[in-house]
């Protein structure tokens, strides 16, 4: 895992990476893997390379998943990627290695949809929109949600969400949070209770008290626009 996390920094640090990507369409990835053609391709054959057989169905999918993860850095300049990758790497902070906690976070991904998101993911972060935090983040987001649900939170401008109207699953995916409005609070006439009943002091003030504007919704989160910002595809 350790040398292809390097040789994967390596891919997308090389100066003939953009040439690469060009002709690096999903059609591409989808028909030619089985066959080893991309194995021809020099710069990626130091990835297709450290499996030695992609007959195996798990090899196989993982591959199709790094190769779309970098299909989505095309048309990244070169100086970008040098720079923040070389940032983090420098980083005391962070323990893992970029390329290596790159394929951990590739291999989470459940299918191609998703690598292809987080590829746009960490492309917002090579183009300075989105830090490392803000992108491992994101990422943990993007493995956990749904896929249906995710693409349906991305694509619609839901700010609100009552919580039994879908509302609570977004808010344990993390795209959304808890939010309680601030409630209008009135203090009403005394309430009369009768001749023969006094009420306690416990009683009194409650039944005078009249709340309105109160609510408990969903609302989308900081992490939740981050990623509709940056994963919405026009």
């Amino acid at each position: 895992m350790s040398s292809l996390g390097t040789n994967l920094i390596q891919v997308i640090k090389d100066k003939e990476f953009q040439a690469v990507t060009k002709d690096l369409t999903e059609v591409v990835i989808d028909s030619n893997i089985a066959e080893g053609l991309l194995k021809d391709v020099p710069l990626l054959s130091t990835i297709i390379g450290t499996f030695n057989t992609v007959t195996n169905i798990k090899d196989k999918l993982f591959l199709k998943k790094i190769l779309t993860f970098i299909y989505e850095l095309k048309s990244i300049s070169e100086n970008k990627i040098e720079e923040q990758i070389n940032k983090i790497e420098e980083d005391l902070k962070y323990r893992t290695k970029v390329g290596e906690k790159l394929l951990f976070i590739i291999d989470k991904c459940e299918d191609t949809d998703k690598a292809s998101l987080t590829g746009l993911l960490f492309k917002s972060f090579l183009e300075k929109k989105i830090d490392y935090d803000q992108f491992i983040t994101g990422t943990n987001i993007i493995e956990k949600t749904p896929l249906p649900d995710l693409m349906f939170f991305i694509e619609n401008d839901v700010e609100e969400l009552e919580l039994d109207n879908g509302g609570s699953e977004f808010v344990s995916y993390g795209l959304m949070e808890i939010r309680v409005t601030k409630p209008n609070i009135k203090v009403g006439d005394e309430k009369y209770y009768g001749d023969k009943y006094i009420p306690s002091d416990n009683e009194i003030l409650p039944d005078r008290l009249e709340i309105t504007d109160f609510e408990i919704v969903a609302s989308i989160s900081w992490i939740g626009q981050i990623l509709r910002e940056n994963l919405c595809k026009e």
